[in-house]
């Protein structure tokens, strides 16, 4: 049981990864064209547009991208998926309308914004898509979920080039890019998955328990989108404010190698997401989990050691000398990252019990936290104060969440969590002792023949 459930893991991980790391790739590739192509304030106006869609999004759709993956995945509710999907439909469409009216009459006062309905337009196609894709992860359409996101990426990289480059719109080019690529994504799922036959066919027979359940479930979590808004967010406004936007530019050197840890984070949170609400009533998930959560602390720490050690090897040659000092910054903001990973990581207890309103206290609190301690710190230790602002805040939500998640499963760290805290401690030294580099070098190579030793033996192990 315990080798199905870890070759389980293993090749959901596996699904997850490649999805996510080739439409990274492929996103990749469109910031030199974007950069080339378009001015500053064109891209600013852009990213600007793209931001604040993505945080209405969870307000438009009642955030039931998250409601309808958790009802859909887990077996045990009472609601049948034709339900649960034809409730989803459903309400998209009647708030996608009501948000089309206001938009249509706001024209009036807001018609001297460029492209405006271009942006109101995507703002409704992003809310299908967003809800949609995860309709279809929770069907169990998890390589159609991966292929998906693959397809929309590459159609923006395809738009783009034909707007942008051939001809030649300006910024008008990625926004109907991202649009037409979402419209088309959205076609593909419908020829796939006939979500529209489901709905009319059963939307006569949709329980209004279904709703109320689905929305005492969504509604908790839109206050958690907010809190972690600020949080993420916070820390920019201060550094801008009392520090500047010079240094807010070497700060964000350093938040793009922490994403890098972000995205590997993100990737095993899918993962684990899909795993444990199918695993949480098992008669061992506390000891399942439990392993699950120490065998993640130690792999973060020792990618974050080893991602430092190599960093420190090749920075100067990709970073510029004007962005060095940046550096220094890069490991705090690991722990930082992992600290939120591990956060998330105990949030699906609120998610597996369908309790998310317990979630509340400790975001919000969180999100405080942070907004108290930037204050505090930015004027007197700059960047780095705003980094150890990040650790403490994200070190209180994991320490709250491992007390308060007890009600749904019990975490219990064993040897190989205290392990790894030594193993941040060394890596800490390693990271500002001046040491040269050949030491830093062969110190690189033994710890990835180490991990990867560990890593086969846990594999053989799940095999078994």
């Amino acid at each position: 049981m315990a080798g199905n459930r870890g070759k389980e893991f293993l090749n959901t991980f596996s699904i997850y990864a490649i999805g996510t790391i080739g439409a990274r790739l492929i996103a990749f590739a469109l910031m030199p064209l974007y950069t080339f192509f378009l001015a500053k304030d064109e891209m600013g106006y852009f990213d600007m547009s793209i931001t604040l869609i993505m945080i209405m999004v969870p307000f438009i759709t009642l955030d039931l991208r998250d409601g309808a993956f958790r009802f859909l995945i887990d077996k045990t509710c009472p609601h049948p998926q034709k339900q649960v999907v034809s409730y989803v439909i459903r309400t998209l469409l009647r708030n996608c309308t009501i948000i089309a009216i206001i938009a249509a009459i706001a024209y009036y006062y807001l018609s001297h914004l460029p492209y405006y309905p271009i942006i109101v337009a995507t703002l409704i196609a992003y809310a299908f898509y967003e809800v949609m894709i995860q309709v279809v992860r929770g069907l169990g359409h998890t390589r159609f979920f991966v292929t998906i996101g693959i397809i929309n990426t590459l159609l923006v990289l395809f738009f783009s080039v034909i707007f942008l480059v051939v001809l030649k719109m300006g910024v008008l080019a990625i926004f109907l890019a991202n649009l037409l690529s979402r419209i088309i994504s959205l076609i593909i799922i419908e020829t796939r998955i006939h979500f529209i036959s489901i709905y009319l066919k059963h939307r006569k027979e949709c329980a209004k328990g279904v709703g109320k359940e689905l929305l005492k479930y969504t509604i908790p979590l839109l206050p958690n989108v907010l809190a972690w808004w600020l949080i993420e967010s916070s820390s920019k406004i201060f550094i801008v404010q009392y520090l500047g936007l010079e240094y807010n530019g070497i700060f964000a050197i350093a938040v793009k190698f922490s994403n890098i840890l972000q995205i590997a984070a993100g990737i095993f949170y899918q993962t684990w997401q899909e795993i444990a609400i199918k695993e949480m009533n098992s008669d061992d998930s506390n000891r399942f989990f439990s392993k699950i959560f120490n065998n993640y602390f130690f792999f973060l720490s020792s990618t974050i050691v080893l991602g430092t050690l190599g960093l420190r090897i090749i920075y100067p040659y990709i970073v510029a000398e004007s962005y060095q000092e940046s550096y220094i910054y890069i490991y705090p903001l690991f722990i930082a990252v992992q600290l939120h990973a591990i956060g998330s990581f105990l949030d699906l207890a609120y998610q597996c019990s369908r309790k998310t309103h317990r979630g509340l206290p400790s975001i919000i609190s969180t999100a405080v936290l942070a907004i108290v301690l930037n204050y505090f710190t930015v004027t007197r230790w700059g960047l780095m104060g705003i980094s150890a602002s990040l650790i403490i805040s994200y070190a209180y939500l994991m320490i709250y969440r491992l007390f308060d998640t007890r009600f749904c499963f019990r975490i219990a760290p064993n040897r190989l969590f205290f392990s790894s805290l030594l193993i941040l401690i060394i890596g800490a030294l390693l990271a500002y002792l001046p040491i040269p580099t050949f030491v830093i070098g062969i110190l690189f190579a033994i710890g990835v023949v180490v991990i990867g030793i560990y890593a086969l033996r846990l594999l053989n192990i799940n095999k078994a």
